[in-house]
């Protein structure tokens, strides 16, 4: 709907899109006095969720032992290795970069990935081709993905690098 306004306006200015987002601010305040479903983890979020390798969380994770601790671990030990340290890393990094550098990854670590998933038939398709859901990742385990590993993720696509 927001886009169909925002196409709608017959000669848009500044003033014009920012009426129309105004209006959309406003509607989206109506469900703000509901209480964040996860408020009453934030505490063990922050604290399990805070360190700068995937090992850490999960190190702080085991050591919290809470309900919502053990569920966490549950669901991180059934993902790619890979992808948890390449989506660790990119959040760390995306913290202090701009809109378009953290864009301009994203891109460049979606492309790695599907030249992953098409030569080497790497982690990102094991999960759809494996019906037994017991995927079979390469590498297997956090210590197998070196920093090489996920250097390559973010490596310049020179020519090809996304542009602006």
């Amino acid at each position: 709907m927001l886009e169909e306004d925002l196409v709608a306006l017959k000669s848009p200015s500044k003033e014009n899109v920012a009426d129309v987002l105004e209006t959309y601010h406003t509607q989206s305040k109506i469900d703000q006095d509901k209480s964040f479903i996860l408020e009453e983890h934030l505490d063990k979020i922050n604290r399990c969720f805070s360190a700068n390798t995937v090992e850490q969380i999960i190190e702080n994770l085991q050591q919290d032992g809470s309900p919502f601790a053990l569920e966490q671990l549950k669901v991180i030990n059934q993902m790619s290795p890979t992808s948890l340290k390449i989506t660790l890393r990119h959040l760390i990094k995306g913290s202090s970069q701009t809109l378009k550098d953290v864009l301009t990854e994203e891109y460049r670590m979606s492309q790695a990935c599907m030249v992953r998933i098409f030569f080497f038939k790497y982690d990102f398709l094991r999960v759809l081709v494996d019906k037994d859901q017991s995927p079979k990742w390469k590498p297997a385990n956090l210590k197998e993905v070196t920093d090489e590993d996920l250097d390559n993720y973010f490596k310049s696509l020179g020519s090809s690098d996304l542009k602006f």
